[in-house]
């Protein structure tokens, strides 16, 4: 039972807090005071003093409509200046335009367990990730020009109400298993959800006010005025350790650019090949825990770049492990086989773009050139010798689980099955008789062709469940084979680029990253040089001597010197690291250790829901 003096204080604490519960526009009452460090405040983006020309409150651009829609009307004049033409007047056009921009403080992100509402009438206990923040308006700047001299331009601070419209985006490139590769898309919208507000305002707030999105737009913020607020995610996989929270909403600051895939027309409505950009604030994590011991404690603040450092230094130390891990040595396997890493088969051939939610990031089609090399070789011995140094014990085993359920037969569903799932990936009837018929005599080269199949197979969990239709349980040992053929390409160019491999070894995955990175920006003219001589179209099983012409190598050859540094060093990362590994690598060194925000211009699209694995 309470004490007098503690019903007392309650009843105080409960009058206070309903005379405090004034209007947001009034200004919200402050929240308990907190420790240093557990608030992290994010300045606004204003634009400093100075010119125009240096801020936000001016862009310049090209009239694309004019420019390059209409390049058909450009014309160098004999008596007039070149920039007074119809075209030339569209290029590096002013663009001034009032910014505002609010100040954005956040806690580190937390989970909780709450019951939340489903079909059928019923609830149903959740976990929810959520942030919590907080906002200010800071006002902003428009330009201004001098009427005295018009070509000398300040900005000048404006102060206005200003509406924030939440947009919070959590996103993931984190792999969750074999077959995503290296970086797999993920996002999750913020959601409200109105059962999580109560347990989180009592957590955090002490039972004080909290806006989700839904509110926090219901009324403009006025100049200097605060609020607190909190984005909430549900189904977040728990599987993820590395994620990114994106802000848009802070700022009204953009950038028009031409879309990728766009043409410029002149028979098109103006602006149809432009996107709009907004200014997104950037925010990284990272998380201790698994999906089996989740932490609900705060999550750490990380930094852009630390998962991609994470990723790619994995990669080398599962690579430089695999000799001591599975009694083998791929590098030599594959020179057995006369297969080199930068043989144009043994490189993933994808677009440098993000694939569809759900894509398969591992390329089948490396596997297959192995299997194709091993299917060259005559003697059994020496096929079998090949196969323990590419891919170790475990990889003569997935060989023979392969090719003994693709040549049993068992009883008619089950062989109804496995002829369905081959005609789903493209192959004749006749050719999949022709290819049950011969798998038992001919097993790599049956092998190889569903291998190939299943490599125009994107999405990831179709790719999976089509090899379970086909090989059964042993379905899983084409991503571990595809797997083993990637680690065994970065070793074969570790060892072309002489990289320290035994520092590499030495420590984690951050620190052999840090090791190779010296290799990979400043390979010497020698290594350069070995590289584009060793560059051949494809391999030419049974014919080591033979090398085919291969137009990569007069291409590079072609370009100034400075592209041509940067385009081998775009192949030794393919190497190492696949077909996203050039991308993976310009992020993991973009920014610095130790900066724990970052403005993005992002053009937003719609968010998917994540794959279901």
């Amino acid at each position: 039972m309470r004490s007098v003096g503690q019903r007392t204080i309650t009843a105080v604490a409960a009058a206070w807090m309903t005379l405090s519960a004034v209007s947001w526009a009034a200004g919200p009452a402050a929240f308990r005071p907190l420790a240093p460090g557990v608030l992290t405040v994010v300045p606004a983006p204003a634009a400093p003093e100075g010119t125009a020309a240096a801020t936000d409150t001016v862009s310049y651009g090209d009239l694309l409509d004019i420019t390059a829609g209409r390049a058909d009307l450009a014309w160098k004049p004999l008596q007039s200046p070149p920039h007074t033409t119809f075209v030339e007047r569209g290029r590096n056009r002013e663009y001034p335009r009032e910014v505002w921009n609010l100040e954005f403080a956040f806690k580190s992100p937390r989970m909780i367990d709450v019951d939340i509402p489903v079909a059928g009438m019923k609830m149903q206990r959740k976990r929810v990730w959520y942030l919590v923040y907080r906002v200010r308006n800071a006002g902003g700047r428009r330009p201004r020009v001098d009427a005295a001299d018009t070509a000398r331009r300040s900005t000048e601070a404006f102060e206005t109400p200003i509406r924030f419209v939440p947009h919070f985006v959590l996103e993931s490139l984190e792999p969750l298993d074999d077959g995503e590769g290296l970086a797999s898309y993920r996002a999750y919208l913020d959601r409200v959800i109105p059962t999580a507000l109560g347990p989180i305002r009592a957590r955090e707030a002490g039972g004080r006010e909290l806006l989700d999105s839904a509110a926090m737009v219901a009324e403009p913020i006025g100049p200097g005025e605060e609020r607190w607020g909190v984005a909430t995610w549900e189904d977040v996989d728990p599987r993820i350790d590395f994620f990114s929270i994106y802000v848009r909403g802070l700022t009204n600051a953009l950038e028009w650019r031409q879309r990728a895939d766009s043409r410029v027309r002149a028979a098109e409505p103006p602006g149809t090949a432009l996107e709009e950009a907004l200014r997104t604030l950037r925010l990284d994590f990272w998380r201790p825990g698994d999906e089996r011991d989740e932490v609900e404690e705060e999550m750490q603040v990380g930094f852009a770049g630390v998962f991609e450092r994470m990723a790619l230094g994995t990669r080398l130390l599962e690579a430089i492990g695999i000799a001591r891990r599975d009694a083998a040595d791929p590098a030599a396997g594959l020179a057995a086989l006369g297969l080199r890493w930068s043989d144009a088969d043994m490189l993933d051939e994808v677009e440098a773009a993000d694939l569809p939610v759900g894509s398969a990031g591992v390329s089948l089609k490396p596997l297959g050139t192995v299997i194709g090399a091993l299917a060259a070789v005559p003697d059994p011995e020496a096929r079998r010798r090949a196969v323990q140094l590419v891919f170790g014990d475990v990889g003569v085993l997935a060989f023979e689980d392969l090719a003994g359920a693709l040549a049993a037969s068992g009883d008619a569903a089950r062989d109804a099955e496995r002829r369905a799932a081959l005609g789903q990936l493209g192959l004749a009837p006749q050719a999949v008789d022709a290819l049950l018929r011969e798998s038992a005599t001919r097993p790599l080269e049956s092998l190889g062709i569903v291998v190939e199949a299943l490599g125009h197979v994107q999405a990831a969990a179709e790719r999976r469940a089509a090899a379970r239709r086909i090989f059964g349980p042993a379905g899983r040992r084409i991503e571990t084979l595809a797997r083993q053929v990637a680690l065994a390409r970065t070793l074969a160019t570790l060892e072309a680029i002489d990289a320290p491999t035994a520092e590499i070894a030495a420590g984690d995955a951050r620190s052999a990253f840090e090791a190779v990175r010296p290799a990979l920006t400043g390979l010497d003219d020698a290594t350069r040089q070995r590289i584009l001589a060793g560059l051949r179209a494809a391999a030419v099983p049974g014919k080591r001597g033979e090398e085919a012409a291969d137009p990569r190598r007069e291409r590079i050859a072609a370009l100034p010197p400075d592209e041509q540094v940067d385009a081998v060093a775009d192949l030794v990362l393919q190497g190492l690291f696949g077909w996203r590994g050039p991308r993976l690598c310009a992020a993991a060194v973009a920014q610095e250790e130790g900066v724990d925000h970052s403005w993005v211009f992002r053009y937003e699209q719609p968010v998917e829901e994540p794959a279901a694995l």
